[in-house]
């Protein structure tokens, strides 16, 4: 762990000292014996082992320093070759010690008599001195192990920081950039020695408010040179509560909507060859998708669930000069109103409750440069419905919890299967909005108005489902399409890969055959036992009359409207809306 020949320079000075001051020949050996540094006639000798050091060897063994006034009588000589012989008037050994251990020895030699008399006349004060360099040496070993361990870790922690594909800075309270990662060097294109000041390289103001602020800072930043826009997360360096600096990470903000795109990606076809239709209203529909698909304009898409609205807006992302960046899809009806702001918008660092540290990314901003797809946009809350025009009209979207404005570049894409015109007239969507979206709507034509297009659909259906599930490709007998093209599939193109699913799955044999569709294709209720009509509309008024006539004896609306699981409001509305005229016995 300490090795003298570590440091055999300032080893070697301090014998050369020592020699100055005492007037006598010095040598400083290792723990092995061997010699590190030496003056007069042990100069020469360095690097080589001491093989007569038995006195030295004692004094390693028992930590003790010795003085040995008469070598080669003394006892310990007595293995020496140079036993009553030797050259070496008086001796002195001093132990280097490093948290108890021994790692060497100080060795003094006197080689005539003068020598020998001048120092031992002065032992106790020789001693103590020796001893006070013996730790000189040990601190010195203590700190260039020390800064070798450092060096260690600093290589270590460069190594990591070099693997990664973010920039990582390091800066200290006075904004100098003392560290940085190659990924850094490369994302901010600059050739500055360190240390430097953040600002020669980003605009930093922002960053460094919130640092004392909160201790921390995220958020989009551009850079003097290099890329033209990155996310920066900043946290502080703080010891015992004081500002030492910060660490500051840089993400190529394209990688980050890159990886979202990978994200994102569904296996839904985005292309339009890959959507089946060729009945006249779908081959229309598809010529007009594809002339507005290279513009930026907002688009509405219209049509009951299971039509293909998502599939079209993926389509029109993937013609438009946009699909090298995110397609992000959201469902404003399936995310609760309390989260709903703060997936589409974002959040700062403290904005509520269990908010993450440094604060969130809004699906807008991660759809910078690419397309939002807001499915259900009938769905979405009024006090929502507002900050959704203002993104649409400013191209900026404020975090919850922000005070500042962040410029965004998106094409928006909306969709829905109610009626929006009769929403606006009821106050449940903004008049505003319904014009700003409506710049070039989309009708998707439900099944029923394109069966022409329902063995195109089918036979695509059964290929697919057959090849998921490892079998040879069906066939269908003609009564079988027949039997599809007279059903009225009020879940349109979803409920028909379903039912297709459901026979690729069943199937005995090579033909799917009328017996083996559900029942309620294969097999159609009585007329008698139908329902007279699917139509939404006449299904709620004959709900709503049927609870007001539940209710009438009770002599309140409310009651009714629990019983249709609705609010009073909602109740009040929708019996103008159907002009229900059981309501005379009510309130």
């Amino acid at each position: 762990m300490y090795d003298l020949h570590n440091i055999q320079a300032t080893v070697q000075q301090t014998a050369e000292a020592i020699a100055e001051v005492l007037k006598i020949e010095v040598e400083i050996a290792d723990e092995k014996l061997v010699r590190v540094a030496g003056t007069g006639q042990c100069a020469d000798k360095c690097g080589q082992r001491m093989d007569e050091g038995f006195v030295y060897h004692h004094v390693l063994t028992s930590g003790e320093a010795m003085i040995i006034d008469h070598p080669g009588f003394h006892p310990l000589c007595k293995p020496c070759r140079y036993y009553q012989n030797c050259s070496e008037k008086a001796e002195v050994a001093m132990p280097i010690k490093v948290d108890e251990q021994i790692i060497g020895i100080i060795g003094l030699i006197c080689f005539d008599a003068e020598q020998g008399r001048r120092l031992m006349s002065q032992t106790d004060s020789l001693l103590r001195f020796l001893g006070k360099m013996a730790e000189l040496v040990a601190g010195k070993i203590v700190e260039n192990y020390q800064k070798r361990q450092q060096e260690v870790v600093m290589n270590e922690l460069m190594t990591i920081l070099n693997l990664l594909h973010d920039g990582i800075l390091v800066v200290n309270e006075e904004q100098l950039v003392n560290n940085m990662n190659k990924s850094a060097l490369k994302m901010l294109n600059i050739s500055e020695k360190i240390p430097f000041h953040l600002d020669h390289i980003i605009e930093c103001q922002r960053i460094w408010k919130g640092i004392l602020k909160n201790g921390c800072f995220s958020g989009q930043i551009s850079p003097k040179k290099g890329h033209s826009q990155l996310f920066c997360d900043a946290v502080a360096i703080k010891t015992m509560g004081n500002l030492e600096g910060a660490v500051i990470m840089l993400k190529d903000f394209q990688q980050v909507q890159k990886l979202v795109k990978e994200a994102t990606v569904s296996g839904i076809a985005t292309e339009f060859p890959q959507i089946i239709g060729e009945s006249s209203k779908m081959r229309e529909l598809k010529e007009v998708a594809q002339r507005v698909a290279p513009s930026n304009a907002t688009l509405i898409i219209e049509g009951a669930s299971g039509t293909g609205k998502e599939l079209f807006a993926r389509a029109i992302h993937q013609s438009s000069n946009r699909k090298n960046y995110a397609f992000i899809a959201i469902n404003c009806g399936a995310i609760p109103e309390n989260l709903l702001e703060s997936e589409l918008f974002g959040y700062e660092e403290g904005a509520f409750t269990g908010a993450q540290r440094g604060g969130k990314l809004g699906k807008f901003e991660l759809a910078h440069k690419g397309t939002i797809f807001l499915d259900e946009i009938g769905d979405m809350p009024l006090h929502l419905q507002v900050k959704l025009l203002r993104v649409l009209q400013e191209r900026c979207v404020e975090r919850v919890g922000g005070s500042r404005l962040i410029p965004i570049d998106v094409r928006v894409i909306a969709a829905t299967h109610q009626n929006l015109e009769k929403l606006v007239v009821t106050g449940e969507f903004r008049e505003d909005l319904y014009y700003r979206l409506h710049v070039i709507p989309l009708m998707i034509p439900p099944l029923c108005e394109r069966k022409d297009d329902i063995p195109l659909l089918a036979q695509s259906f059964l290929n697919h489902y057959c090849r998921l599930l490892g079998k040879a490709v069906l066939s269908m007998t003609p009564d079988v399409y027949d039997c599809l093209k007279k059903y009225t599939w009020p879940g349109n193109v979803r409920e028909l890969g379903n039912v297709i699913e459901y026979v690729s799955t069943m199937a005995v044999g090579d033909v799917v055959t009328l017996d083996m569709l559900p029942r309620r294709i294969g097999n159609p209720m009585p007329l008698h036992n139908k329902i007279q009509s699917l139509k939404i509309v006449d299904l709620e008024r004959e709900a709503i009359t049927k609870a007001l006539a539940i209710a009438s004896e009770m002599g309140h609306k409310d009651e009714a409207a629990k019983l249709l699981g609705i609010s009073r409001a909602t109740l009040y509305r929708k019996i103008r809306e159907y002009h229900v005229v059981e309501i005379k016995k009510f309130d």
